[in-house]
């Protein structure tokens, strides 16, 4: 019979507290309640109406003040002293946790989750309603940081530059149009790697390009001896005006990719790349120039006009042999900044369609600012000593050194 009678007041109190809606919101309200009142009272050190030479100051009424937690937004009522210096340490560790709880949306906007989908996701774990444009206005806080560190003093020598660009999509007074978004990343004398400039541009022409190299000019950007990038005419002429005698070296899988284009067969491919990447593997620029005279003989008997384009264009490719031989995998090609960019890419097409330029830098930026931060604390890149330097120096192009 008590058996039944516990079991029937088990069930009742299934009913009452853990079936009945809001039931965990309406506990945590009373406690937090109760809490907010004792800390008062601690704080006046006296009971209401209470006469006490001990009383350290007097209750002016009350305010209600909003609290979002994991069962909820729930109100409590918050005791204020006339002094006005009461100050609870509930809310106190409520605003640590806000900042955690902002910083969270932020960092989900960055890691490429769309502003409205990150509207849903706080309001599915957390119980509340944040707007799409709420999330807009805290991601724009990024923005004063990220200024700062995109206008930041370059303070160290850069004996090479990795540039290339990407395109993102905008949404403009003009409809959707594609942006260029153009990174350079830099490799300091010490060997770390660094993302000197991240800017959106129209187009990749030589203006905009002259704009980038201009304002890392302007920032303190100095001694750079070796470029490497693609063979896009409008950054090949802005290198040309802003890095006069510094060597330049196309990239080699970009040539690649070109050359294939060229071959009118599909098992001229076959035959004549393997004899090209064998040139980029020679182990010195002579070699080098032995393996291309062995494809040009073979190559002007099935395609001619290849075989000018190759004689004409490949030297640029040969440029990397005037470094370390440490050095050249790692700097014969952009790969390593395509490879970055693909990461990018991963983040960024969840939101397809950035509503403005500002937006865009915003997110691109932000992750860019993440990864180089990371490279210059990390381990070196690569390694440079004075001997090295020295070799640089001693193998550059005589043209470019007169």
């Amino acid at each position: 019979m008590t058996q039944k009678q516990n079991s029937s007041i088990s069930d009742e109190l299934q009913t009452v507290l853990l079936d009945e809606h809001n039931f965990l919101k309406t506990l945590v309200q009373e406690c937090l309640q109760q809490l907010l009142k004792s800390e008062f009272d601690r704080h006046i050190n006296a009971a209401p109406h209470e006469r006490s030479s001990e009383r350290r100051g007097l209750r002016n009424g009350s305010y209600y003040r909003s609290l979002k937690t994991r069962v909820g937004s729930i109100e409590l009522n918050v005791c204020r002293d006339r002094e006005g210096r009461f100050r609870t340490e509930l809310f106190r560790r409520y605003q640590r946790s806000e900042q955690a709880f902002l910083l969270s949306m932020i960092e989900m906007y960055i890691q490429g989750v769309s502003t409205r989908k990150v509207g849903n996701i706080v309001e599915t774990l957390c119980g509340i309603t944040v707007s799409k444009s709420q999330v807009s206005e805290l991601s724009k806080s990024l923005d004063t940081q990220l200024h700062t560190w995109r206008n930041r003093q370059l303070t160290e020598d850069y004996p090479y530059l990795v540039v290339d660009a990407r395109y993102e999509k905008i949404r403009t007074s003009k409809g959707v149009v594609s942006h260029a978004v153009m990174i350079v990343i830099g490799i300091s004398e010490h060997g770390h790697r660094s993302v000197l400039s991240v800017e959106l541009g129209d187009s990749e022409n030589e203006a905009t390009w002259s704009d980038v190299f201009n304002k890392l000019k302007a920032r303190g950007l100095k001694g750079v001896e070796y470029v490497v990038s693609d063979d896009h005419q409008g950054l090949v002429n802005a290198l040309e005006r802003h890095f006069q005698g510094v060597v330049w070296q196309r990239c080699q899988v970009h040539f690649i990719r070109n050359f294939i284009r060229k071959m009118k067969r599909r098992r001229d491919i076959k035959t004549f790349l393997p004899l090209l990447k064998d040139i980029f593997a020679a182990s010195s620029y002579q070699e080098a120039q032995r393996r291309k005279q062995v494809l040009l003989s073979q190559l002007e008997n099935e395609n001619k006009d290849a075989a000018l384009w190759l004689d004409d264009e490949v030297e640029s490719t040969l440029s990397v042999y005037h470094l370390p031989a440490e050095h050249r995998r790692k700097m014969k090609s952009t790969n390593m900044l395509e490879r970055y960019n693909q990461e990018l890419k991963r983040r960024s097409r969840v939101i397809r369609i950035f509503p403005n330029e500002a937006s865009c830098i915003r997110l691109i930026g932000t992750l860019c600012q993440e990864t180089s931060e990371a490279w210059e604390t990390g381990k070196r890149y690569l390694l440079f000593d004075k001997e090295q330097r020295n070799i640089i120096n001693d193998r550059r192009p005589q043209k470019q050194a007169a």
